[in-house]
């Protein structure tokens, strides 16, 4: 079996990415992680610069990617990319079925800091379904960036929709990216970087604004405290964020204070 140390070592020589406009928001979110147990399922939050890991399990996770009919397993470049596009479309079965069983699975889940969760694929459906009404991204390309006897280190760059941004004519977002290390052909470390340094200022802070004035009290339904650096994972909350970006792209689009 490969050598756990080897995937340990190309982790901790990743740079970390500068800080962005919420990195109080990435603090928040691995304090809280790290008061978490999800069994033996571990996931990593970074938002800009921060990012802290716990232990991936096997509950919940489904078949690996295998060769068919003979044919070759796929390449370290060609799984992180299959990875990243799974994200972007939001498929918790095929993003699971990407990851090694004792995979560090940075932030796929834990920079939102969901609460519970029964096994990985439970967290990635109640995650994707929030990030449904917040997030889109688009693959722009991945790079290796080292490799060792059995681990490759890749950065898969991807832009991104904010909040319904395209609606109303903001965004792509470039700058965000994901650092994966594959192993035997599966995922054995990914850890998100956000980039928020454009997205922040021009959706996350507005949008705020905009729930605190017109819907202060489902402040706290939607996000962890007043500061609303963090949101809250619930079906209610879950709910709000849909109806509610909804609404204010129509505010924006309408001429409205959506600004």
């Amino acid at each position: 079996m490969p050598d756990v140390r080897e995937v340990y070592e190309m982790v901790t020589k990743q740079k970390p990415s500068d800080s962005g406009a919420l990195e109080r928001q990435g603090t928040r979110q691995i304090r809280t992680m790290r008061n978490r147990k999800v069994g033996a399922f571990a996931v990593s939050a970074a938002i800009g610069v921060a990012a802290v890991a716990v232990i991936l399990g096997t509950r919940g996770k489904s078949e690996p990617q295998t060769p068919v009919g003979g044919r070759p397993t796929a390449s370290p470049m060609e799984v992180a990319e299959g990875f990243v596009e799974a994200y972007g479309a939001l498929d918790a079965e095929k993003v699971v079925g990407y990851l090694a069983d004792d995979a560090d699975a940075s932030s796929v889940i834990g920079w939102v800091g969901a609460q519970g969760g029964e096994g990985p694929l439970a967290e990635f459906q109640l995650i994707f379904s929030l990030l449904d009404a917040q997030l889109s991204h688009t693959l722009d390309s991945c790079k290796e960036q080292g490799r060792s006897a059995s681990v490759t280190n890749l950065r898969c760059s991807y832009d991104l929709h904010w909040l319904r941004s395209k609606e109303i004519g903001r965004g792509p977002f470039s700058g965000s990216y994901l650092d994966l290390i594959v192993r035997d052909g599966e995922i054995a470390h990914v850890a998100i970087h956000l980039d928020t340094g454009e997205s922040g200022p021009q959706m996350w802070e507005p949008f705020a604004r905009w729930v605190s004035r017109n819907h202060p009290e489902d402040v706290l339904v939607m996000y962890e405290d007043e500061t609303q650096s963090l949101e809250r994972v619930t079906e209610e909350s879950i709910t709000l964020w849909d109806r509610y970006t909804r609404d204010y792209v129509e505010d924006v689009n309408q001429g409205g204070a959506g600004q």
